[in-house]
């Protein structure tokens, strides 16, 4: 990918203090892109735009916050004069069973997972509608068969996908796709009781949810996202896994 490939392309990523979202921003920014980066952690944010050079602006936002959303998204057009492409990389996946997960974990992991999603590509439609822009949502290759312990995060990437079919359906003029991910060395597991993780992975490799041990680096994620904003076809999904996984 060269450093024109996105040239004078107007870029707002979402979740983008870390992970994959900090990445996608950095190198978009390094391909040529406009870009603003937007999170809820402002001090880790203000760090990764320090990283571009000045080549990407920084703004707040909490998606669990509906007017956060929508604010989002005005401001990053208003800084861009308009929008061509919008990366949505928030997310979270507390590791915990499903009997003992309580209704604020649900209302967490699928208020930023999938709600705020949504509103995020609600806010965006006008700005990527009047110039076939590129909405990138980011899937996970559990989905199909969530891993035990983190059943709220398959279903919320679950229902993302089809929320990325729907907005196809409903505005056909919208270019749409999926990077689904796989096992990829970012600060999702953060946080995690160290006793419930250990239980978890032994069960993940005994009963083959683990077909490999072997991790993406967030940078190479980021480097197929870059991919897709950069072509010029339509892309509906894009599976994103390391060299040794197999189905």
């Amino acid at each position: 990918m060269t450093a024109a490939a996105l040239s004078g392309r107007r870029v707002l990523v979402v979740g983008a203090s870390s992970g994959i979202g900090r990445a996608v921003g950095v190198a978009a920014a390094s391909a040529g892109a406009r870009v603003v980066m937007a999170a809820r952690r402002v001090d880790r944010l203000e760090d990764a735009v320090a990283e571009t050079g000045g080549a990407a602006f920084a703004l707040p936002c909490d998606v669990l916050e509906p007017t956060d959303c929508a604010l989002v998204v005005e401001r990053a057009a208003d800084q861009l004069g308009g929008l061509d492409a919008v990366v949505y990389s928030a997310g979270v996946s507390p590791l915990r069973r499903v009997a003992e997960s309580d209704s604020e974990l649900w209302r967490r992991v699928v208020g930023t997972n999938l709600i705020g999603a949504a509103l995020v590509a609600a806010a965006a439609l006008p700005h990527l509608l009047a110039g076939r822009g590129r909405l990138v949502l980011l899937g996970s290759s559990s989905e199909g068969r969530p891993f035990p312990g983190l059943v709220a995060y398959g279903a919320s990437k679950a229902g993302l996908r089809e929320l990325a079919r729907g907005l196809r359906n409903e505005h056909p003029g919208l270019w749409v796709t999926t990077v689904v991910v796989g096992p990829t060395l970012s600060e999702l597991a953060s946080g995690w009781d160290e006793g419930l993780a250990a239980e978890m992975f032994a069960r993940w490799e005994k009963e083959g949810y683990l077909p490999t041990l072997s991790v993406l680096p967030v940078e190479e994620t980021a480097a197929q996202v870059i991919h897709v904003l950069a072509t010029a076809a339509r892309v509906d999904e894009v599976h994103v896994m390391p060299p040794e996984h197999r189905p």
